[in-house]
C-alpha cells in the first residue's frame, strides 16, 4: 500500500526557541532536510482546543467558534470545560448544530486518520465534522472501533513524562494505520512537552527528559519509516506545535478573587482556565464594573470586548476582539489574557530555562508552566516542513500560523483552498508584510497590540497591558 501524501505530527506546547541541537537533534535534522519556518506564530487564546481547532480548520477562533479552552454554554445553561470530548458532545447536542462553524481539512478530503495522545477534547476537535478515524486512549471514532484500536497493542497509562503514549502513538501509526489502513493524510498529536510543561515548568531534567525524550522518538518514527516504506520520500512530514509556555507566576483562584461581585451566576459568567478568563453578561454596565474590577488587579492582562470604533472595543479602555481574531458568534462579552512578563522569576530553577513568565488560573493542569494567554513566548510556536514538496535547508522569514495548517494539507492534497485565514506554505515567496501596532489608552492603562499583517493575512505578535 502507498504511504500517506501527508504525516503531521503535532509536538504539543513545544516552543521555538526550545528547539536546540543539545535537546531536539531530530528535529533540527528534519529542518535540515526540508523548509523550517523561522517566524511562526500561534492563535489567541494560545490554548490547545482553541489552537487545534485552528489547525484543522485554518481559521481563527471568530471563524471556527471555539472561543476558549473553557466556555459558558447558554444553550446548557453552565460553564463547561473543552478538555472532556463527552462535554464537546453535550455541547453540540444542546446547540443543535456544528461543533465548529467551518469545515476542517478532513472534511474537504473526504477522510484521514488522527491518532492522539493529548487529551481527549482536543482529539475530537481535529475530527469535528466526523470525517476521519480517531484513535484515542477514551475517545474513537467510530466507537465500534474501539475494539480494533484494541487489538492493534495495549495502551500504556499516561505518566510524566508521558512518553509512553507518545511511543505508543508513534508505534501505532507505522504498526497498524500506515500498512493496515493506508490514510493519504494521519496527523498523530504528542502529548509532550506540554503535559510534563504544566508540571514542571519549561526548565529542569524533568522538561529535558520529556524534550530529548520526544525528540528521540520521532527520530525512531522516522528512521523506521524511511527503512520499511520503499515510498517514504513521496511522503511531506508537517512538524509543528500549537503554542508555547511561560513559567507560572502565581496560580490565581478567579472564583474566589470575584466571590464578592454581585449577580455571579445570574446577570454575569466566566469560564477560565490557564491563562485566559471569559466574561459573559446581558448587560453593558454590568461588563464595565467587572472591566474596572479586573483593572485593579496585577494579574490582569489586556482585556478585549466585542467590535467598537477602530481598535477600540465595545467597552470603554479595551481593544476589539476582532483584532486578535477572538470576534464572532460565539465570543465572549469580555475576554481576559493573564498578565504575562519578559525574563525570569526570582529563585526560578534556570537550568535550561526558557524566558518570559505569566499568571495562571488555578484550573491549569499545574503550576510550573502556563499558556494561553498573548505573550510572544506563548504565540512562538513552530512548524517544520519536509518531503517532496519543501526546499532542503530553507528557512523562511515571512509570518506564517497555525492558520496555514489547513490550506497547506489541503494544497498537498491537489484541492482548493479559498475562504481560509491562512494560505498554503507550498506558495513560496510568502509576503513579509509589516508589523503594525494598535493602542487603545484609558485612564492609568494603555493596551498594545502587535500584529503582522502580509497580503490580507495577519499574525498576531503579542498585546500587553501596562500602566499609562
Amino acid at each position: 500500500m502507498r504511504a500517506p501524501r501527508v504525516i503531521a505530527i503535532q509536538f504539543d506546547g513545544l516552543r521555538a526557541d526550545a528547539l536546540t541541537e543539545e535537546s531536539t537533534p531530530n528535529l533540527l535534522a528534519a529542518a535540515e532536510r526540508g523548509t523550517w519556518f523561522q517566524n511562526h506564530r500561534s492563535t489567541f487564546p494560545t490554548s490547545t482546543r482553541v489552537c487545534v481547532s485552528s489547525l484543522a480548520t485554518g481559521v481563527y477562533p471568530q471563524e471556527h467558534g471555539l472561543p476558549g479552552n473553557s466556555l459558558f454554554s447558554r444553550e446548557l445553561g453552565e460553564t463547561i470545560t473543552t478538555g472532556r470530548h463527552e462535554n464537546l458532545v453535550n455541547w453540540q447536542r444542546a446547540m443543535g448544530g456544528r461543533l465548529l462553524l467551518r469545515d476542517t481539512f478532513f472534511e474537504r478530503l473526504g477522510g484521514g486518520v488522527i491518532i492522539s495522545a493529548a487529551s481527549s477534547g482536543s482529539a475530537w476537535l481535529w475530527n469535528a465534522g466526523r470525517a476521519a478515524h480517531l484513535i484515542h486512549p477514551v475517545a474513537a471514532y467510530p466507537d465500534e472501533w474501539r475494539d480494533e484500536i484494541e487489538k492493534a497493542g495495549e495502551i500504556p497509562p499516561a505518566g510524566e513524562p508521558d512518553l509512553d503514549r507518545c511511543a505508543w502513538a508513534l508505534d501505532l501509526a507505522l504498526d497498524y494505520v500506515i500498512p493496515e489502513l493506508a490514510p493519504p493524510v494521519l496527523v498523530v498529536h504528542l502529548s509532550e512537552p506540554d503535559s510534563t510543561q504544566h508540571h514542571q515548568g519549561a526548565a529542569g531534567a524533568v522538561h529535558r527528559q520529556a524534550l530529548v525524550g520526544v525528540d528521540r522518538l520521532f527520530g525512531a518514527f522516522r528512521e523506521r519509516f524511511q527503512a520499511e516504506r520503499d515510498d517514504s520520500e513521496q511522503t511531506n512530514l508537517l512538524l509543528f506545535s500549537d503554542h508555547g509556555v511561560v513559567a507560572t507566576a502565581g496560580m490565581i483562584d478567579l472564583e474566589a478573587e470575584l466571590a464578592d461581585l454581585p449577580g455571579r451566576g445570574e446577570s454575569w459568567h466566566v469560564a477560565h482556565s490557564e491563562g485566559a478568563a471569559l466574561f459573559y453578561a446581558e448587560s453593558e454596565d454590568t461588563l464595565i464594573e467587572l472591566a474596572a474590577f479586573l483593572r485593579t488587579k496585577g494579574w490582569a492582562g489586556p482585556l478585549f470586548s466585542k467590535e467598537g470604533e477602530g481598535a477600540e472595543g465595545a467597552l470603554p479602555g479595551t481593544m476589539s476582539l476582532g483584532l486578535a481574531g477572538c470576534g464572532g458568534a460565539r465570543a465572549p462579552d469580555l475576554l481576559m489574557g493573564f498578565q504575562w512578563g519578559d525574563g525570569f522569576l526570582e529563585g526560578e530553577n534556570r537550568e535550561g530555562a526558557l524566558p518570559g513568565w505569566g499568571y495562571s488560573s488555578v484550573n491549569n493542569k499545574g503550576s510550573g508552566g502556563t499558556h494561553g494567554s498573548c505573550s510572544p513566548y506563548e504565540l512562538r510556536n513552530f512548524l517544520i516542513g519536509a518531503g517532496p514538496a519543501f526546499e532542503a535547508g530553507s528557512r523562511v522569514d515571512a509570518p506564517t500560523g497555525n492558520i496555514d495548517l489547513a490550506p497547506t494539507i489541503l494544497s498537498l492534497m491537489g484541492k482548493e483552498t479559498s475562504g481560509l485565514d491562512g494560505e498554503a506554505l507550498t506558495k513560496m515567496p510568502r509576503a513579509r508584510g509589516e508589523e503594525r501596532l494598535y493602542r487603545v489608552e484609558s485612564k492609568d492603562f494603555a493596551q498594545t497590540l502587535s500584529r503582522t499583517e502580509a497580503d490580507g493575512r495577519f499574525y498576531l505578535n503579542f498585546a500587553r497591558l501596562e500602566k499609562a
